[in-house]
């Protein structure tokens, strides 16, 4: 059953790049939602600064989720993978709102369809977190994975000053070798998601965040695809 009214949802971004891609799924994906987009850049800087993602940095995100649910968010989907294994620490203090991480769904269905997991990713923080949740969603199937990463800094500095064209020729050719030696290949980052376009053939899946973390926050919120 379809909700009686738009629902409003919340996405909080640690870096530009990652909006264009939320955007672009949900006018396609969810184009009923009301959508209201909170930045800070200080919640990445913050981590890196920090050394690890520290109780400061979960309270910083916390400030953001209740001026999310302020401003009416019925959801809350944190878009920087840096924050994914923090999320049931935060949905506990917001009971009655679901707070959702970009990548959870993604992970899930990785660790679902293969053992030998191939991550490529543009953030250290991030990518530290989600071989983390990739290893509890492991854990919580009693299966055993082997995680190979692919780490390129230098691809998401490139998207920041808006150069995405050097982020993707980086990601492009790292590719072919991280996917010929795994059974599926993560691409860690949702700003990443602008990849998919430009794929080649690598004879194994690739999964991204953005559509299976919409897909997700239609499901939390009762609102079933057509």
């Amino acid at each position: 059953m379809s909700m009686g009214h738009p629902p409003t949802v919340a996405l909080i971004h640690a870096v530009i790049p990652a909006m264009p891609p939320m955007r672009d799924t949900l006018a396609t994906e969810f184009a009923a939602a009301r959508v209201i987009n909170l930045l800070d850049e200080g919640l990445l800087t913050e981590v890196e600064r920090q050394g690890g993602l520290t109780a400061d940095c979960v309270e910083r995100l916390v400030t953001h989720v209740g001026l999310a649910i302020g401003a009416g968010a019925e959801a809350v989907l944190l878009t920087c993978t840096a924050y994914s294994t923090v999320v049931d620490q935060v949905q506990a203090r917001f009971p009655g709102v679901p707070v959702l991480a970009v990548d959870q769904v993604m992970v899930d269905e990785a660790v679902r369809l293969a053992t030998r997991i191939g991550v490529l990713a543009t953030v250290a923080a991030g990518l530290e977190q989600q071989l983390t949740l990739l290893r509890l969603a492991a854990a919580q199937r009693g299966k055993n994975i082997e995680l190979v990463t692919s780490l390129h800094p230098d691809a998401m500095a490139a998207l920041q000053r808006g150069d995405g064209e050097t982020h993707d020729r980086i990601l492009l050719a790292a590719l072919p070798d991280l996917a010929a030696g795994v059974e599926l290949v993560l691409l860690a980052q949702a700003s990443m998601a602008r990849l998919v376009p430009r794929l080649p053939h690598l004879g194994v899946p690739v999964l991204t965040s953005p559509r299976l973390a919409v897909a997700r926050l239609r499901a939390v919120l009762g609102d079933t695809p057509v």
